[in-house]
């Protein structure tokens, strides 16, 4: 694996952000991939409106060396992030107004190289710092690298909406 490099996200990096929340919309192999124009509905604009209020957080990875000056203005290569949402206006992955939720993307060609792993590690490390006790995401069953990862870390199947898409959380630990 290339050498990683986490940072926080800025107002600088929505359009990055934008992009990481298409490429997180699980299409199964051998399927056509949604029309970007399914970021201007509803259910997803969501994700991005506004970004940057209270409890918003993101972390992108980029190819460099920690402490090297300009490690701020690589292009990034995926990200995760975070989003708090309420019972008015649910996210996909919604379980309480307590529960932030949150998604993650990785540029294709960076995959399976445990990066995923890596943002996933830091961001809980970061919720629990910001004083969250859970987080939870939305998963597609059949993106199986994906399930393994979020199972393998602690997450648990709390709801499986009429789509079949599963509705997971963590309970964060001092560890973390």
């Amino acid at each position: 694996m290339p050498r990683i490099v986490l940072r926080k996200g800025s107002a600088s990096d929505l359009s990055f952000l934008r992009e990481m929340l298409y490429l997180s919309i699980y299409t199964p192999p051998g399927d056509m991939p949604p029309s970007r124009d399914i970021l201007t509905y509803p259910a997803i604009e969501k994700y991005m409106r506004d970004w940057g209020r209270d409890g918003d957080f993101v972390l992108l990875a980029v190819e460099g060396v920690e402490g090297v000056e300009g490690v701020e203005s690589l292009p990034p290569i995926g990200a995760i992030w975070m989003r708090q949402f309420f019972a008015n206006e649910k996210g996909y992955g919604f379980v309480d107004e307590d529960t932030p939720e949150i998604g993650m993307a990785i540029l294709p060609e960076y995959r399976h190289q445990g990066l995923g792993r890596k943002l996933l590690a830091e961001l809980c490390r970061e919720a629990r710092s910001l004083g969250y006790a859970a987080i939870s995401l939305s998963v597609d069953p059949r993106n199986l690298p994906a399930l393994r990862l979020y199972e393998s870390d602690g997450f648990v199947k709390v709801y499986e909406d009429t789509g079949g898409s599963w509705t997971m959380k963590k309970v964060l630990t001092a560890a973390e």
